[in-house]
């Protein structure tokens, strides 16, 4: 059962972003505190995945592929929604959207014609962004505001994203898990004198 557990916490993490929409859609009464507790839960559920995957040996890649296109769906169906709630933000924080869209997609491209494969790096500073990200919505969701919080949010989530596109072109093969540039310079080395890095997990 245990084994099971990521892959369950994983499609937790997609239906509470199918009932934040929804809960958005219908504005159902006290929707903005049902948000935040199932953003909450949905955030947790992809902290915790991981370190039971990895706790178990069952980090395999195309979990961890899963993992990341649950993470868009899920935030990108938590962005809809909060825009239905408090559509004034919306010209606002579509800057945040197409920013941060534009460069997942670019990082992706890389990825697909370099590898053939889907980015899945899971860089230390994404986890970073998903918890300003984290705090950032439950705020909007809480006063239907956007603050100093915003611009600080968008800053790092452009650093990482550009963090990722850097690892997607400096890796010789495609691995999943990349800690942070660092790792993936000195994959990059192994790769060229043909040892087998430490690094590489």
């Amino acid at each position: 059962m245990k084994h099971h557990i990521p892959t369950l916490l994983i499609i937790l993490r997609f239906i509470c972003g199918i009932v934040i929409l929804g809960v958005c859609l219908f504005h159902a009464q006290f929707a903005p505190i049902i948000c935040v507790i199932l953003l909450a839960l949905g955030v947790l559920s992809d902290i915790f995945d991981g370190v039971i995957a990895r706790k178990y040996n069952i980090a395999t890649e195309e979990l961890r592929i899963w993992d990341s296109r649950v993470d868009v769906a899920f935030w990108l169906m938590t962005a809809i929604g909060m825009f239905i709630l408090y559509p004034s933000i919306l010209e606002t924080a579509c800057i945040m959207v197409a920013v941060l869209g534009g460069m997942e997609l670019v990082t992706r491209i890389i990825s697909q014609i370099r590898f053939k494969r889907e980015a899945s790096t899971h860089h230390i500073l994404s986890k970073i962004f998903t918890l300003f990200l984290w705090a950032l919505i439950s705020a909007i969701f809480i006063n239907g505001k956007i603050g100093i919080l915003f611009l600080i949010t968008l800053l790092i989530g452009v650093i990482s994203q550009a963090e990722a596109m850097a690892i997607m072109l400096i890796i010789p093969e495609w691995k999943c898990d990349i800690k942070n540039i660092f790792v993936a310079l000195k994959l990059k080395e192994a790769g060229k004198t043909g040892v087998k890095s430490k690094y590489i997990d």
